[in-house]
């Protein structure tokens, strides 16, 4: 293979390179529906841990209460028990009416503390309800959009498959020499080593060329021209 044929095959090369890597690019973007979908589920996820707690936080609430309002609710038959058998004076009857007055306002405020927490629990069964009949709802939509972005990736996994076939095939035309040199500057300047020269100018940098470095590329020769600037390798198309 000539120079020239050698510097055109290699920016053919260079155009199958940039292709392969929009389509890795590609297979890691993730589409605006599909990411819409996943957000939302993390936002209901979110929602659900945090009714979640609160729920556990009030059973807990409801429990303690319960639990004190049952004691005082026992210790309040007991002193109306203890009353009928043992108040024989008036003495007697005025103590356990004190004790039983102050047992009563005990299972009152339990009672009335009680009743908040009940609405609240209410409140927070309803809205778990809710927030189960959104993830019924989101998890087939996000279960098909999942679905059709495993299609689209392994779509492009197979297109990048073939081309890579083909660029492999075609850069053993080109000397080793000239390949190494090439995957180097590749690497060094963010996948993009050859470039074409448009008006006088390096479309790799933007950078004026002089009229020798032009003439020089015009020419097609071994080893190849390079840009001044970014150290590309320059093409005359």
């Amino acid at each position: 293979m000539n120079a020239s044929s050698m510097l055109e095959t290699l920016y053919v090369i260079q155009q199958m390179d940039l292709e392969l890597d929009r389509l890795k690019s590609d297979e890691t973007r993730i589409p605006g529906d599909l990411a819409s979908a996943r957000s939302e589920r993390e936002e209901l996820n979110e929602q659900q841990e945090h009714c979640r707690t609160r729920q556990q936080e009030t059973r807990r609430e409801i429990q303690l209460n319960e639990l004190e309002l049952e004691d005082y609710r026992q210790k309040l038959g007991k002193s109306r028990e203890e009353q009928q058998k043992n108040a024989f004076d008036a003495r007697t009857q005025v103590q356990y009416e004190n004790q039983i007055q102050q047992l009563s306002d005990r299972v009152t405020d339990l009672e009335e503390a009680l009743a908040p927490l009940y609405e609240r629990a209410e409140k927070l069964r309803a809205q778990w309800n809710d927030l189960e009949e959104q993830e019924d709802r989101l998890s087939p939509r996000l279960v098909e959009l999942e679905a059709m972005d495993e299609n689209r990736i392994q779509a492009l996994r197979d297109e990048h498959s073939e081309k890579l076939a083909k660029r492999n095939e075609l850069i053993k035309t080109i000397d080793a020499r000239q390949v190494k040199e090439y995957e180097m500057i590749r690497k060094a300047r963010k996948g993009l080593a050859v470039v074409a020269i448009q008006n006088s100018r390096c479309s790799g940098c933007n950078m004026q060329l002089p009229v020798t470095i032009q003439q020089q590329a015009k020419a097609r020769k071994i080893p190849a021209v390079k840009c001044t600037s970014c150290g590309r390798i320059l093409v005359h198309l």
